[in-house]
């Protein structure tokens, strides 16, 4: 039979809730107290039975993460980051993925809300333009943040990267290297606080540095390599001059680099091409690729933090920001260097 909390305080010769509080690492037990009794709970194998710590805290010590992709690196690395974060509190995580679908997410959303997770982490899908799915969620007083992707239209925590201020930066370089004609390979315009921040800062960017932005040098490739491709095709057999190419993420700057190369044009002599996200096959290309990093794995940390710190009602939450911004970074390589 399995090990149970009064086996290990008969062994020990104190009280079952000595134990138990022990083991929860309760303050008000000493901590020679609480290492003898762990001890002997590793010696007996004893297991703690979340279950029934569940029913009695009226928790399941379980959170559901929905994201639009797990084999996308950004989000493998966010669920590290949410994983060892949940770990920390002993809580489980259930991942969902809705492979781009709003009504996959949708589905998966009730189905964890029916489930009785403490709470959900969310990034929204390329397509979610609704949000009553979520707002029933918040309804059902389920904890809801959302990361990366958000909606500015609900009202809950939000931890993102600092897309803006990245795209700003990854421009600004890129005028400083001498581009004097960059054109932009843009994301889904639906994804307002990944997407448009990134296009907005590229667009500041240029007007600080006096110079206008062109929509004709702008293509939308929602994150899709084939159009990707097509767009640095068209965009340089009708403007012969452009000097430089920016893309949304580092998936489409590969490319990029890869149909300048295929169509004879010298990556960074006669264009320079930077991404953002610092994927790892941004060392991996030849030359490596000019981007901005912004920390994923911090990103799915800070965000497990925050859905647990909802879970408990941790009113040291209450005047912090909706949104939580994780900062970004410049990092200069290949693509760039002139």
């Amino acid at each position: 039979m399995a090990t149970t909390i009064k086996d290990i305080a008969h062994a020990l010769g104190c009280s079952p809730s000595t134990v138990s509080r022990a083991l929860h690492d309760h303050p008000q037990i000493n901590e020679d107290t609480k290492k003898a009794i762990r001890q002997m709970a590793k010696k007996m194998n004893f297991q703690i039975n979340q279950v029934a710590a569940g029913l009695r805290k009226h928790k399941t010590f379980c959170i559901g993460v929905i994201v639009p992709s797990i084999s996308n690196y950004f989000f493998s690395a966010t669920l590290s980051g949410i994983q060892d974060a949940a770990s920390k509190r002993q809580y489980q995580v259930l991942v969902c993925q809705t492979n781009e679908s709003v009504v996959e997410e949708e589905r998966y959303a009730r189905a964890l809300s029916a489930g009785r997770v403490d709470g959900i982490l969310l990034s929204v899908s390329m397509d979610s333009q609704k949000h009553e799915h979520l707002t029933d969620l918040l309804s059902q007083k389920i904890p809801l943040v959302l990361f990366d992707r958000t909606m500015d239209k609900l009202d809950v925590f939000k931890v993102e990267a600092e897309d803006y201020e990245g795209s700003v930066r990854v421009t600004e370089h890129m005028i400083k290297k001498g581009c004097k004609k960059i054109a932009y390979l843009a994301g889904p315009e639906s994804l307002i606080n990944n997407s448009r921040n990134r296009l907005a800062g590229y667009c500041d960017a240029l007007k600080n540095n006096g110079m206008a932005f062109d929509k004709s040098l702008m293509r939308v490739c929602d994150f899709d390599k084939e159009k990707a491709r097509e767009a640095v095709k068209e965009l340089m057999s009708q403007y012969s001059d452009i000097d430089g190419i920016y893309a949304v993420n580092d998936e489409l700057a590969v490319e990029a680099i890869l149909t300048l190369k295929s169509l004879g044009i010298a990556v960074p002599g006669q264009v320079c091409v930077s991404g953002f996200g610092n994927y790892p096959i941004a060392e991996i290309v030849e030359p490596q690729l000019t981007t901005i990093g912004h920390n994923p794995y911090l990103i799915g940390y800070k965000a497990a933090e925050r859905i647990m710190g909802e879970i408990h009602r941790d009113v040291s939450l209450g005047n912090d920001p909706r949104i939580e911004l994780v900062k970004s970074s410049l990092i200069e390589r290949g693509s760039t260097a002139r």
